[in-house]
């Protein structure tokens, strides 16, 4: 069998395997998890939850979810709040299921980041404590009690999970510069752009120290450290970025293919009167 052969094989047999996981009925005891840890969920429109739903249970299926840090194991509870964290970057398209990520390690609370050749034991550790890492074509790895705080109140502003499958998406092309495949030249010319002025603006803006920023000073280290800050934003305060930037939130619901705005409605937080909310 050629190589191309067995890539065709290789797809038709996990679209089969995917249609027949969805063929059967959702996990009853798994909609207590989406309704109290995924503050989202409940602001879906009934499609939108549907497919949700649908992505939670294929990316459960298709990674490998691995306990580590004194955890005992990954429960079902952990794996539907963090699936469906992810399957938020994928409402309006599936994008493989991000195709790089094998598997899920969970932390019961911060943690220091592991050596990759280590496979990713506790053995030899940086100094620098993480509440999430994304590695390119490696592993995710969060911490369980941030993730559960964060998903529950999405409003607080801040995201782990939707911040490092967003880092995911922008390894997909090896690159990692905050440009993640958009498949259109005009998006992308203008994408390039608008992040970069508003990054520049950032940086400047931290190190002058002169004001609160909208993002995080994380957001000024790197392009792709912007790219997935600004993807929090608009998720977790679409109504303030949209305010403060329009320009970002018009590109991101172009690539993310959903309008976050219309989950909050008048709820957000009003930019203008929030103390970070400054613009730069």
């Amino acid at each position: 069998m050629t190589l191309y052969n067995s890539r065709m094989f290789f797809s038709w047999w996990r679209q089969r395997r995917r249609q027949k996981l969805l063929a059967e009925p959702f996990p009853v005891w798994w909609v207590p998890h989406l309704e109290r840890n995924v503050g989202h969920y409940p602001r879906l429109t009934p499609p939108e939850q549907a497919r949700l739903r649908d992505l939670t249970r294929i990316l459960i299926a298709e990674k490998l979810w691995l306990a580590r840090g004194g955890l005992l194991r990954v429960t079902e509870e952990m794996m539907v709040t963090i699936a469906a964290q992810a399957a938020l970057l994928l409402l309006g398209a599936d994008r493989g299921y991000f195709p790089r990520v094998k598997q899920v390690v969970v932390f019961p609370t911060e943690f220091r980041t592991p050596v990759a050749g280590d496979d990713w034991e506790d053995d030899f550790l940086s100094d620098i404590p993480h509440a999430g890492q994304a590695v390119d074509r490696g592993p995710v790895l969060l911490a369980w009690d941030e993730v559960l705080q964060e998903g529950r109140d999405p409003q607080a502003g801040f995201n782990v999970v939707v911040h490092e499958f967003a880092h995911q998406l922008d390894f997909v092309d090896g690159l990692a510069l905050g440009t993640p495949p958009l498949g259109r030249r005009d998006l992308e010319t203008r994408w390039k752009y608008v992040l970069a002025v508003a990054f520049a603006d950032h940086r400047r803006a931290i190190r002058e120290q002169h004001e609160p920023t909208f993002f995080t000073p994380p957001a000024a280290e790197s392009e792709a450290e912007f790219f997935a800050d600004a993807t929090e934003a608009f998720y977790c305060r679409p109504r303030d970025l949209k305010a403060l930037y329009p320009a970002i939130y018009e590109l991101l619901a172009a690539y993310y293919r959903v309008d976050p705005l219309a989950w909050w409605g008048d709820t957000a937080a009003d930019a203008v009167d929030h103390p970070n909310c400054i613009p730069i």
